[in-house]
């Protein structure tokens, strides 16, 4: 299996005025992204809205990434569902369509014990070829995969990473220690970007890409270069009110669209009941990304 490394960016998921799959939008911000130089690319993920759109809408995003990508660079999938066995049938649709590996956050209701995680995550590796990106996102699925059961899921050859966005930033060091390296660790918090790279992660799922992928990118290399540190910490510096507005507003498919729309690119609608950012956000988003040296059209 390839090594699953570097900025993956979570799409949004562009809609028309009927809130219908903008699949010619998604094709060309697609398409920007790997001019952009970016390592690869996540459909159906929270900043994607999956869990929001129905069976045929999440078909019609996964088929038109990857036609766009056109195995330019590797894309992630979101599969996760609240069945193990829903799970299984997503992450089997993902391989026939033509994903490269899939991101499963866990069952978000009913709150499973680590013993029916390390048996769901087990039996969705099980049901396809393609490598897993575990997804650890308490806060939203308010389910904590703790270290001890992420070790045990990780025994299986088909779990290769995992996406660590618990906020803490201890985790990972504990993650590379419980694993012995055997998955990569990928930062899922936009704040603790470079903290993430310095202590071992390897990868990023990254949510400002949508607006500032070579920016995103550069931080990543830099901050694996010892000679280039200062430099990453500098970006990092410059990029913080951004990634701390898209970790913290709950404004964040909102304030992308927006941007995405006036970068000349496709944001549109987002699906209910998020409603669109008001004139004062508005001015708000500008005013971060002007900053950023992001000018957007009137």
């Amino acid at each position: 299996m390839d090594e699953l490394r570097g900025v993956y960016v979570v799409l949004v998921t562009p809609l028309d005025s009927q809130r219908n799959v903008d699949a010619d939008g998604l094709r060309g911000n697609v398409d920007w992204l790997i001019r952009e130089g970016v390592d690869g690319i996540v459909a159906l993920g929270s900043t994607g809205e999956f869990a929001s759109l129905d069976a045929e809408s999440r078909r019609v995003v996964v088929r038109t990434v990857v036609d766009s990508a056109r195995g330019r660079v590797p894309v992630m999938v979101g599969t996760g569902a609240e069945t193990t066995e829903a799970t299984i049938e997503n992450t089997r649709e993902a391989q026939r369509l033509g994903a490269t590996s899939v991101l499963v956050i866990p069952p978000w209701y009913y709150t499973p014990s680590p013993e029916e995680l390390v048996d769901h995550y087990v039996s969705v590796a099980e049901a396809s070829e393609l490598p897993l990106m575990v997804y650890n996102n308490p806060f939203t699925s308010k389910v904590d995969i703790k270290p001890d059961a992420l070790s045990l899921i990780a025994k299986h050859e088909r779990v290769v990473a995992v996406k660590e966005s618990s906020g803490n930033i201890r985790r990972i060091t504990e993650i590379r220690s419980r694993t012995c390296d055997s998955i990569a660790v990928f930062c899922g918090w936009e704040d603790m970007a470079y903290e993430s790279f310095v202590v071992g992660a390897t990868g990023w799922i990254c949510v400002a890409g949508n607006i500032v992928p070579r920016f995103c990118v550069e931080l990543f290399r830099w901050a694996g270069d010892m000679g280039s540190k200062e430099r990453a910490r500098e970006l990092y510096g410059k990029m913080l009110p951004f990634l701390r507005y898209l970790e913290y507003r709950g404004r964040t498919q909102q304030a992308l669209k927006y941007a995405l729309d006036h970068l000349g690119l496709a944001g549109g609608r987002c699906m209910t009941p998020k409603a669109p950012l008001t004139s004062q956000e508005v001015e708000e988003i500008r005013g971060i990304l002007y900053e950023l040296g992001v000018s957007l059209s009137a």
